[in-house]
């Protein structure tokens, strides 16, 4: 790191300073080069980002539901078409000034000011608290995304400035810094200050997600300056609190706004508002009385009141540093500075509450403190959850330390469903389901070979929970390829008995619709339903409608009727001779598959007559009965005449059976759980659905344990409460969404 010098007064401006006030040249050029970057990529973003905002200010304007919000979007939109080179440049200048500002107080002797009760008690300007709490709103989303580069940046200003406290309040390089210089800027050019929050709402929205980014950009280049390459695990000297109460009567903002501006995909910032709803003091444990820590269910964070006495502070690094240790094992009480003397067991119950309850994450950052708070009531969430067998839920207790770990590295592990330690955690809880306690002992030695991978090897690199995530879907995989295996010959038989019992309703539909028009001679039609309804029949139980030989036999059933039909046209007659040998050779192996060829050989001779009529374009007589033996039935079982369609089967009405429709909405791999008449519970997934709805098939996981049932039955089980649909949403989406409905119904409660 550069050599400092003992002044840290930084001479931006061009008023002559006295060398107590000097800085060091290498120190002002890192400093300039920080807001250069900073100011420069964030103007640039929203450069590219101006086409948009028109986009967006103009479906607003569509919307709109009175004059002055169509006023405010007409004019965002003049003073972007306009004025924006101006806009931007202003925004720049203003900054730069701020910057140079908050610099010099960081020079200055440390003065530790008391807060001190006014004389009086004074109102608070209505436009001033509209001010400051958009101010809040806006920066509250920057500051939960940047949390991590941010609190690596103070760190590295406090280096770069010989110890000077950098915090969020009077950091240069904080998001607060950037939206004071933005509104200066926009009311320094006659904007009025409702546009200016508008504008500065709008300009908030096309720049957050690139934030973070920037940030770590600016990170990478103190590294390379040689500021803290290595973030050390103590803070220099202990800081306040990040979120101080207001004592003082003044105008500030609400620490933690009741609704700060974000995306409805960011899940951490909605639990981060719900938990904290409109409470302006940072959220604190239950339970601590000095070292002694009392283990009971969590019940959630509490809102301390401002008399509160301030708790110590542990950075990050050191919170982190504390998990791994703990991650790995039980600590000794009392070993580890901050964690008092609880006995801490990271694969005992819902350890991180206990963990919550300790000094440590008492006194960390406001950020990390609610990002325990919410994975503690995460994994509360899960151990409650009914359908996670017992040996399951063991195993993930014991990754409740790394999950913590990469709650407070990546906040996208709440919002990103596909979030590689979220996928890890839903495929063993996947991996349970349908399983007895007894059930294949090697997938349970699979799940604990992965559990330890990331015990033993994760420390900071999330790809370890998408490697074992890996491994166990693929062992998953592997198990339900087996399954569907074994479960094979017997969903052909299944299939084939039903399509035997739907046959002929299903035949006789097909060539009926054909036959029913009076132009049809009586020859064809009593081959097709004395003969050829036999090989429809056979094609139909075999293979289904689905198939190309039933395709084919439907095919040549229409080309038999048309070819025997009067051919005026010369291209009816080309067309008619090109096809008839293979119609003629189609039509008999058809027959010749089930026996019946010689049966039928005088229909052919006939056939040959009435086609050569036909091409004479004669065909007015053909209408008349055939004097045709009928030919007997084979005795085959293919073709034999089936029983009364099955409960919902093909041709089922529909219905308003709410449960009915449930059936029939059911997807392969849904899991229903059966209760039997001794109580017993039985839980079996959905391997396979005829092709007429008519049957449904359940197996457990190894394909055995066979189940049938037709849907109305189906249907009158979960009606009763014997069966009950098991949840298709994955484990930790399950448990979001419990936290939730948890924390949301009591913020509206108090927010009413």
């Amino acid at each position: 790191m550069v050599k400092q010098a003992n002044s840290n007064v930084i001479p931006f401006g061009s008023r002559e300073i006295s060398p107590s006030e000097a800085m060091h040249a290498d120190t002002r050029a890192i400093l300039q080069t920080c807001r250069e970057r900073l100011i420069d990529t964030v103007r640039a973003v929203f450069t590219r980002h101006v086409g948009r905002a028109n986009d967006e200010l103009l479906a607003m304007m569509d919307q709109a539901v009175d004059q002055d919000q169509r006023q405010l979007c007409f004019d965002a939109m003049s003073l972007l078409a306009n004025r924006a080179p101006m806009l931007l440049q202003q925004f720049r200048e203003t900054y730069v000034r701020l910057f140079d500002e908050a610099i010099e107080r960081l020079g200055q002797p440390d003065v530790h000011r008391q807060a001190e009760l006014p004389d009086e008690l004074k109102l608070v300007d209505e436009e001033d608290f509209e001010l400051d709490l958009a101010m809040t709103k806006l920066t509250t989303r920057a500051s939960f995304n940047c949390a991590q580069p941010l609190v690596a940046l103070d760190r590295r200003l406090t280096a770069l400035l010989n110890g000077a406290k950098v915090s969020p309040e009077n950091s240069p390089l904080h998001p607060i810094t950037l939206y004071q210089a933005l509104f200066q800027a926009l009311t320094a050019m006659d904007v009025s200050r409702e546009s200016a929050i508008f504008l500065m709402q709008l300009f908030e929205r096309h720049t957050s997600t690139e934030l973070p980014g920037i940030y770590n950009e600016i990170n990478r280049y103190l590294i390379e300056s040689g500021i803290l390459p290595k973030i050390p695990l103590t803070e220099p000297q202990t800081q306040a609190s990040a979120v101080q109460p207001n004592v003082s009567g003044s105008a500030s903002a609400p620490a933690t706004p009741a609704a700060p501006m974000m995306s409805t995909d960011d899940v951490f910032a909605q639990l981060v508002c719900a938990l904290q709803g409109p409470a302006a003091y940072p959220v604190l444990p239950a339970n601590v009385a000095g070292s002694a820590v009392s283990v009971a269910p969590y019940r959630g964070p509490l809102v301390v009141p401002p008399s509160s006495g301030a708790s110590p502070r542990f950075g990050r690094e050191q919170l982190l540093q504390t998990l791994g240790s703990l991650q790995r094992g039980p600590l000794v009480p009392g070993s580890v500075p901050g964690l008092g003397m609880a006995p801490l067991d990271p694969q005992a119950g819902n350890v991180v509450a206990q963990l919550r309850a300790t000094p440590m994450a008492n006194g960390s950052p406001p950020v990390d403190v609610i990002t325990i708070d919410i994975v503690a009531m995460l994994f509360e969430a899960i151990f409650d959850d009914p359908e996670l067998p017992a040996t399951i839920r063991s195993e993930i207790a014991k990754l409740q330390i790394p999950v913590l770990k990469v709650a407070l590295l990546d906040k996208g592990f709440f919002s990103d469903r596909k979030h590689p330690a979220r996928r890890l955690l839903d495929f063993i809880a996947q991996a349970g389901v349908g399983r007895g306690e007894q059930e294949n002992p090697g997938l349970l030695a699979a799940i604990r070979a992965v559990v330890t991978a990331v015990i033993e090897g994760f420390e900071s690199d999330i790809g370890i929970f998408a490697d074992q995530a890996e491994k166990l879907e693929a062992f998953l995989a592997e198990e339900d390829a087996q399954s569907r295996d074994k479960a094979v010959g017997l969903v052909a038989g299944l299939a084939q008995r039903e399509r035997q019992e739907l046959a002929t309703d299903r035949v006789n539909a097909e060539i009926q619709q054909r036959v029913s028009r009076p132009d049809v001679p009586g020859l064809i039609v009593e081959f097709l339903e004395r003969g050829w309804s036999q090989v429809l029949s056979d094609v139909f139980v075999r293979q289904g409608e689905t198939g190309p030989q039933w395709t084919q036999a439907i095919q040549l059933m229409d080309e038999l009727i048309w070819s025997v039909e009067p051919k005026i046209r010369p291209a009816d007659r080309e067309h008619f001779i090109g096809m008839l040998p293979r119609l003629i050779q189609g039509l008999r192996s058809g027959l010749v598959r089930l026996g019946l060829e010689d049966a039928w050989s005088e229909f052919f001779s006939v056939l040959i007559q009435r086609h050569v009529a036909a091409l004479r374009g004669e065909g007015a007589a053909m209408g008349a009965a055939s004097t045709l033996q009928p030919p007997s039935a084979p005795a085959t079982e293919r073709a034999a005449a089936p029983s009364k369609p099955m409960s919902g089967g093909y041709g089922a009405p529909t219905t308003d059976d709410p449960h009915l429709k449930l059936v029939q909405a059911l997807d392969l791999g849904a899991w229903i759980e059966f209760q039997t008449e001794r109580g017993t519970r039985n839980t079996l997934r959905l391997s396979w659905v005829s092709e007429f709805k008519g049957v449904y098939l359940f197996t457990n996981r190894q394909g055995e344990n066979a189940m049938t049932l037709a849907a109305a039955s189906l249907a009158a089980h979960l009606r009763k409460g014997t069966a009950r649909l098991l949840s298709q949403n994955p484990l930790t989406e399950r448990a979001v969404a419990r936290v939730m409905e948890r924390i949301q119904p009591t913020t509206a409660e108090s927010s009413a």
